[in-house]
């Protein structure tokens, strides 16, 4: 199996009807992270310039998720959500960005591109949850992004998996001897 992830990984973005909207960070670093440390970042319409930003100020245990979420989204989104925004969130064709000081640490999409619609792969009215098999996020916002490369595109308005992931890094769960 791969290894622990060495940072936070965005591990499911929801992007359903109307507000129901939410972002969630896995940690598997294997220790607690101070989140004030972080935040996210969403470009919209490729963009290369913020249009909104979420800041964090508590901690997150390793093997937990932390959802952020459009404060007008569904009560199945609202009851998991950790946090809520009442700013712009964002939409199939946006960037998200996790980023840990300046630097990049996780981002869905491509800063500065517009794909139309949807990011090849999916991303307009979805859930996306990202492969188990996905240890290390993308650190490069300019690369080119398809999602079906590391995320399951769910249908619209998905939440029952919504503040848990699930994850083959690491080697799995550790045994009580």
């Amino acid at each position: 199996t791969a290894e622990n992830p060495t940072d936070l990984l965005i591990s499911e973005l929801v992007e359903g009807s109307s507000f129901n909207k939410a972002i969630e960070i896995y940690n598997g670093t294997g220790a607690e992270v101070d989140l004030a440390e972080y935040e996210i970042e969403i470009y919209f319409n490729g963009n290369t310039t913020v249009g909104n930003s979420v800041q964090f100020s508590d901690t997150l245990a390793d093997g937990e998720t932390y959802v952020v979420a459009d404060d007008g989204a569904a009560a199945g989104i609202l009851d998991v959500a950790d946090a809520t925004d009442s700013g712009n969130f964002f939409n199939g064709d946006d960037v998200v960005m996790l980023k840990r000081g300046d630097a990049v640490v996780d981002v869905f999409g491509t800063v500065g591109v517009d794909p139309g619609s949807e990011w090849p792969g999916g991303g307009a009215n979805d859930t996306l949850r990202r492969l188990p098999a996905v240890c290390a996020g993308d650190t490069d916002p300019t690369d080119a992004f398809d999602a079906a490369v590391e995320w399951d595109a769910l249908p619209s308005d998905t939440f029952d998996g919504l503040g848990t992931h699930t994850t083959e890094c690491g080697g799995g769960p550790v045994e009580d001897a």
